[in-house]
């Protein structure tokens, strides 16, 4: 079949062109609103001929089983019956099989005119009607997203419970990497990643107990207080002993509510005291002020009770600071949990108070998870323990972003409240609901960018020291300057600590930038190939080749060197002495010793032998380079025969997306580390990357108005933005392709891997934090 795809600006236009191609004759498969217009797919009539008919010497024209003739624009769904009706008539005049005759004599044989195959025309429009219902099938399985793997993680989140809005919060930016991709157990695993990192959560306990004073317990009746109130304690008895611990309980409205709480306190050891609901506080904190931890049990209050602001008052308006916790039952619908979150905040904020923490509570008697996460992502809580069952303490544990995310979506029957993704299209909205929707749009950017930073400082080695340096590029001269030293002892700090868990390769780079009076500092990779945050500047380090060598050996202890350029006498006798591995990047004129002539790398490349095939990344492209290797000497001064025996290491990089052969590349390392060699290529083609790149973030800072500060603490910041973006362009790891999606989706850039789009993105991720914090403010 011979189908044809025309593109126009409308259906008049595309029709034209159908028409112009094929004719008014044609048979139109489908039409479909495409970005940049209307697409429609068709096919000549004359292919569509040969598909339907079933005898040359029939010229009687064409009937669809309703009667109406064959010709014109027609529909693929009438094409198909017309195909189907065609091929029963085929089947059904098909002759019976005759008995075999005797041979006539050749004197006497007759020619019989040719008869067509009925049966092979019969399977061939059989064939041809099964692949028009495949491609039927596609485009419909294609309209109904069944192929897009947003469509699917949509529906994957609407069914666990979450909300439309944080699910087009979560999949805005979808990774290049899981787009086109068919294994969703990758698309699932990213998908559990995002929520986990909006989800706050303590580390550990220390958050809640050891900053002690006085927490309340607030929430709707029935909620689980009171038990929770005697978990907690038992928690902090199990880490801290009885002693340093009080029960206050103010539930005088439920029956057997202050003796249920004795008991649980007689049992711990604990003292409990009581009071009246509308009395103050003030009287029974002051006689507890030398207890570490006071926990309060309040009266279970709706959300939609006059009296809720007054009893956040009356907790709020004692001596002693009074910590709100609130607790949301896990199986309440995700509208009741809304209404309970914004009504116990705003009564808080009219008590002059914060509610940032929460508990989780009957879990065990959820259907799903999904909507109390929904509603605390988006409201920002800080999600500190889950209760699931009456058990004192057993029932209690530490929040868990991982699990907790995980058992959300472990949701195997759907659920007749969850719509489907396919039959909805969120509407456009207008007037108030412009701005309702523009103000959660900043708020889901904010969730963004503190996952994107959360991940980073978890990952980056040094990453916090970028921040510091732009946090300290925004302060008075003055006070920039008098950091720089302390910054550079930090600086020294981060990088021993990640060189003594897997070791330290150094980026000498030197040389001095194009367009630029600076020169680029010198930088560190970590054992798993991770460029770290930070750098080096030249002024800084100590004057001549050797002497850097050497407070790099004493401060750093690196176990190899990567170099911009060829070391060296003194130096290269320094690295020989001290047996490390080391390469340096070559140009095609610069000359070697090959059997006593001082020839240039250019003409020896055609000498080498193939080495290896090595697979890296290169300015955004996947490159493949087939090494060749060949033992040459260092072109030493004349009169000195003690040059040392080097490998030229050479390679055509070839871009394995294009199939585009670039630049040949030249190194030389020291013959006995052929296999470290090999390993420190794709650390020397980061190190080539890295000028252009921290001049592009040195401009960057320049528009973002850091241009009137320190010079040194601009390169110092414009150097670690660039070590950012660079790592994140090549790291293949998941927190990397997650750090990717987030940034491009805050930029609303396309989805590229290049680093230089990333350094934009991360600019805009400390621009955009500082205007959430000023905004805060």
């Amino acid at each position: 079949m011979s189908v044809q795809r025309f593109l126009g600006a409308n259906s008049r236009e595309a029709m034209r062109q159908v028409r112009a191609a094929l004719g008014d004759d044609a048979l139109i498969l489908s039409n479909r609103n495409v970005e940049g217009g209307v697409e429609i797919l068709a096919l000549a009539d004359d292919a569509h001929g040969r598909m339907t008919t079933t005898e040359q010497t029939r010229s009687a024209p064409a009937e669809t089983p309703s009667g109406e003739s064959a010709t014109g624009l027609r529909s693929a769904a009438d094409a198909s019956r017309q195909a189907r009706a065609y091929a029963s008539q085929a089947v059904a005049r098909t002759p019976p099989p005759r008995q075999p005759e005797p041979p006539a004599r050749p004197a006497e044989q007759p020619a019989a005119p040719a008869q067509p195959d009925f049966a092979a025309l019969s399977e061939r429009l059989l064939g041809e009607m099964q692949e028009m219902r495949d491609m039927l099938g596609r485009q419909q399985r294609e309209r109904h997203g069944d192929h897009d793997p947003l469509a699917r993680l949509h529906q994957r989140l609407w069914s666990a419970g979450v909300g439309p809005r944080l699910s087009a919060e979560l999949l805005a930016e979808l990774p290049a990497e899981l787009d086109a991709a068919t294994d969703s157990d990758a698309q699932d695993a990213w998908l559990a990643r995002q929520l986990a990192a909006r989800l706050s959560v303590p580390r550990d306990e220390a958050a809640l107990f050891d900053e002690g004073g006085v927490i309340a317990l607030v929430g709707p009746t029935g909620v689980g207080k009171t038990t929770t109130t005697a978990k907690l304690a038992a928690r902090y008895v199990m880490r801290h002993g009885s002693d340093g611990v009080a029960l206050v309980t103010t539930d005088s409205y439920r029956i057997g509510a202050h003796e249920q709480l004795r008991i649980y306190a007689r049992l711990l050891g604990v003292d409990v005291y009581a009071q009246d609901a509308e009395a103050a506080l003030d009287e029974t904190l002051a006689r507890l002020a030398d207890k570490r931890l006071v926990i309060i049990d309040t009266v279970g209050m709706s959300q939609r009770d006059q009296r809720l602001v007054r009893q956040i008052e009356q907790l709020s308006a004692s001596g002693r600071r009074v910590r709100l916790l609130l607790l949301l039952n896990a199986a309440s619908h995700g509208d009741t949990l809304e209404d309970v979150i914004l009504s116990y905040r705003q009564a808080a904020r009219a008590a002059n108070n914060r509610l940032d923490d929460c508990i989780l509570t009957k879990r065990d008697e959820s259907a799903r998870l999904g909507p109390l996460l929904d509603s605390v992502i988006r409201h920002g809580l800080r999600l500190h323990y889950v209760s699931h069952g009456q058990q004192v303490p057993e029932d209690l544990s530490l929040a868990d972003a991982t699990s907790l995310v995980s058992e959300a979506l472990r949701v195997e029957d759907d659920s007749p409240f969850t719509p489907e993704f396919s039959a909805l299209r969120e509407p456009v909205p207008s007037g108030q609901k412009r701005l309702t929707a523009l103000s959660r749009g900043l708020l889901g950017q904010g969730r963004a960018l503190r996952a994107a930073l959360d991940t980073l400082r978890a990952n980056q080695p040094g990453f916090a020291l970028v921040e510091g340096a732009w946090q300290l590029a925004g302060q008075p001269l003055a006070r920039q300057r008098a950091a720089l030293d302390g910054m550079h002892g930090a600086q020294l700090a981060a990088a021993r600590e990640t060189g003594d868990r897997g070791g330290l390769t150094l980026l000498w780079g030197g040389q001095r930038v194009n367009g630029c009076d600076w020169r680029l500092p010198c930088g560190a990779v970590s054992g798993e190939g991770r460029l770290l945050a930070s750098g080096w500047q030249v002024q800084r380090l100590p004057s001549g080749d050797v002497e850097r060598l050497e407070w790099s050996a004493q401060q750093l202890g690196p176990e190899a060197h990567v170099l911009a350029a060829m070391p060296s006498s003194p130096a290269l006798a320094w690295l020989s002495a001290w047996q490390l591995p080391w390469l340096a990047a070559a140009k095609p004129n610069q000359r070697v010793e090959l059997d006593g002539q001082r020839l240039p790398l250019a003409e020896l490349a055609t000498l080498a032998t193939h080495d290896s095939d090595i697979g890296c990344r290169y300015q955004g492209r996947r490159l493949t380079l087939a090494l060749h290797r060949l033992s040459v000497r260092h072109a030493a001064a004349r009169g000195n025969n003690d040059a040392p025996p080097l490998s030229l290491l050479t390679a055509v990089p070839v871009d394995l997306d294009s199939g585009r052969r670039l630049t040949r590349r030249y190194w030389l390392a020291p013959e006995a580390g052929d296999d470290e060699s090999r390993r420190l290529i794709a650390r020397q083609l980061l190190l080539a990357e890295l000028p252009a790149l921290t001049r592009r973030a040195w401009q960057g800072l320049a528009d973002a108005g850091f241009d009137g500060g320190d010079a040194e603490l601009r390169l110092q910041l414009a150097h670690g933005l660039a070590n950012v973006a660079l790592s994140l362009a090549h790291d293949d790891d998941e927190w990397a392709m997650d750090v990717r999606a987030q940034l491009l989706a805050l930029l609303g850039s396309q989805r590229s891997r290049q680093a230089s789009t990333l350094l934009d993105a991360l600019i805009h991720l400390f621009t955009a934090r500082d205007v959430f914090r000023e905004v805060a403010a």
